[in-house]
């Protein structure tokens, strides 16, 4: 029975996960003799969930054992009495527990990389499990040998390493471990796999489980390919803003993706914002693709209280929420004045009797004169004409005079009679710079 130690160096600090099941210890012992010399320094981590009685003598096994062993070990003691009572899902939320406390131990040790005992029948359980529950067409099919966490390396030196082998092991060099007999209970899905599915399968001399490995293997290539699919069209057809706070994506060139680009695009994308509640369902997504698809100029798909996911006109828009206020401005004399994202500059050449300007944001109604030709145009139609997402709308600044004569809106419109007089920037992006 061997261990992968290529995914870690001899130079780093390891640190175990120990349950003291047959898996972990097996794993630790194997450390402690064969692989000694296969890191610096090694740690030991073990979560007492409380949820059997033999929780607490488990942790003092391993308490006793790591002493004997010169090893340092961590316990950490969890309730988890609320999620029993509420009947929610106590797997998922055990491991969720366990996580956060891995995550918060593994830089206060200086560690380099936590072990976990996963071995080839987890695996297989694991793509089965993914495989009929839906779960397979949009992250990996199983586990990984690797991968990165905040700060450390979560690594899974067993995973080609078969149960049996296990067992073998640990009968050969008589490793003393805990049986856990919740393990046996089929009420939950994934014991129900390994205890009946899997068993079932392999008895069966015209099957062979560890085809499931195979899928595995051509999936992570469907995966990668996928992904340079994605990472092509981002590059090509993407404009990201350089603070990142809002990204459009060319509705045209994204309407014409394969359903499973266009799921991966988002994904890969929502799962780079903070505040978005990735994942969405499928059929989330299908409703937004059916949206983006219509002759509809603007709607917003989702919003959160800082996100907003919207089609505007030709692009697919994700954007962090502007949370810029701006006030009316009364502007007595010539300056430069900042309004919002915009810096407004009033000459000297402008007439006294225009003053006090206003400087302000849309109102219903607003009109303003057009230059050359008799009429006037609605603030709004301008807008439109100039395909301005709603959501900026009320941030763009309109200009004045003291009769109430509009005179400038934004980068948008200039009455000639002030030309010389007014001048607008956009400074939004420079200033995030």
């Amino acid at each position: 029975m061997q261990l992968d130690t290529s995914l870690w160096r001899q130079q780093d600090h390891i640190v175990v996960a120990v349950s003291t099941g047959v898996d972990s210890m097996v794993l630790l012992h194997q450390l402690l003799t064969t692989y000694r010399k296969s890191y610096r320094e090694i740690t030991c981590l073990h979560v007492n969930h409380g949820l059997r009685k033999a929780s607490q003598q488990e942790a003092e096994f391993i308490e006793s054992y790591c002493a004997e062993k010169e090893i340092p070990l961590y316990v950490k003691q969890l309730d988890l009495s609320d999620t029993v009572a509420k009947g929610i899902s106590i797997e998922q939320t055990a491991r969720e527990a366990r996580y956060r406390w891995f995550d918060a131990m593994m830089p206060d040790l200086n560690a380099d990389c936590l072990l976990t005992a996963h071995h080839e029948d987890d695996q297989l359980e694991t793509i089965f499990y993914r495989l009929f529950s839906g779960r397979s067409t949009r992250s990996s099919l199983g586990i990984e040998p690797l991968s990165e966490r905040d700060g450390y390396q979560l690594i899974r030196p067993m995973l080609s390493v078969p149960k049996r082998h296990i067992y073998h092991y640990q009968q050969q060099h008589d490793v003393p471990y805990f049986e856990d007999h919740t393990n046996q209970d089929n009420t939950y899905v994934r014991n129900d796999i390994r205890n009946r599915i899997l068993p079932t399968i392999t008895e069966n001399e015209h099957l062979d489980v560890t085809q499931l490995l195979k899928l595995k293997a051509w999936h992570d290539e469907q995966r990668q390919a996928l992904q340079q699919e994605v990472s092509a069209f981002i590059k090509h057809h993407a404009t990201v803003h350089p603070s990142k706070t809002e990204i459009a994506l060319e509705r045209e060139a994204f309407n014409n993706l394969r359903y499973s680009v266009k799921v991966a695009v988002l994904d890969y994308l929502m799962g780079q914002q903070d505040g978005v509640h990735h994942p969405f369902s499928e059929k989330t997504y299908q409703a937004w693709f059916e949206q983006a698809a219509k002759n509809i100029a603007q709607v917003q798909l989702y919003t959160t209280d800082k996100w907003i996911i919207e089609l505007v006109y030709d692009k697919f828009v994700i954007m962090e929420k502007n949370e810029v206020e701006v006030q009316s401005q009364q502007l007595e004399h010539a300056g430069s004045y900042a309004f919002g994202h915009y810096e407004i500059q009033i000459k000297g050449t402008m007439s006294a009797v225009t003053y006090p300007l206003t400087v302000r944001t849309k109102r219903e109604g607003d009109r303003f004169k057009l230059n050359g030709q008799s009429g006037h145009k609605k603030v709004n139609r301008l807008f439109i004409d100039h395909k301005i997402p709603r959501h900026e709308r009320p941030l763009i600044p309109i200009v004045t005079t003291k009769q109430g004569a509009i005179i400038a809106v934004g980068t948008l419109f200039k009455d000639n009679d002030y030309r010389n007089d007014v001048d607008i920037k956009y400074v939004g992006d420079e200033q995030e710079k």
